[in-house]
């Protein structure tokens, strides 16, 4: 799967877009949404994991494309690829050996948290 820290983990331009729409509003709404976005992806993780113990095919497919949809918006492509595999999987009704994908997408998710920290130092936020 190769190291989180060499794989390109958020989509810079995305992350550009995203912030020349929000432009008029002030740093701490850019602040809020991508804590809000770690916050709930992080409880998405959480059911996914859930549900894959449960044997709940169509609940982990639903949350999968769920987060795969907000990843790809603020730009974390490779948690949005990771998703995608999971929803995939789900889809067909496959729940085994699935743990092992919800587990590498938390770690996506913090390595994206680290990469938009990084992305933002200095410009709007402190972390």
């Amino acid at each position: 799967m190769g190291d989180i820290a060499e794989l390109e983990i958020i989509d810079r331009s995305i992350v550009r877009e995203l912030m020349g729409v929000i432009a008029d509003s002030d740093n701490k709404f850019m602040i809020e949404l991508i804590e809000g976005f770690v916050r709930d992806a992080r409880a998405a993780l959480g059911r996914m994991g859930s549900n894959v113990l449960a044997n709940d095919a169509a609940s982990l497919a639903r949350e999968a494309h769920r987060l795969k949809g907000s990843s790809a918006t603020v730009g974390a492509v490779r948690l949005a690829g990771e998703c995608l595999l999971i929803e995939r999987a789900a889809r067909d009704g496959r729940c085994a050996g699935l743990e092992r994908h919800v587990e590498r997408a938390s770690q996506l998710l913090e390595a994206t948290r680290r990469g938009l920290g990084e992305f933002f130092r200095g410009t709007i936020t402190t972390a």
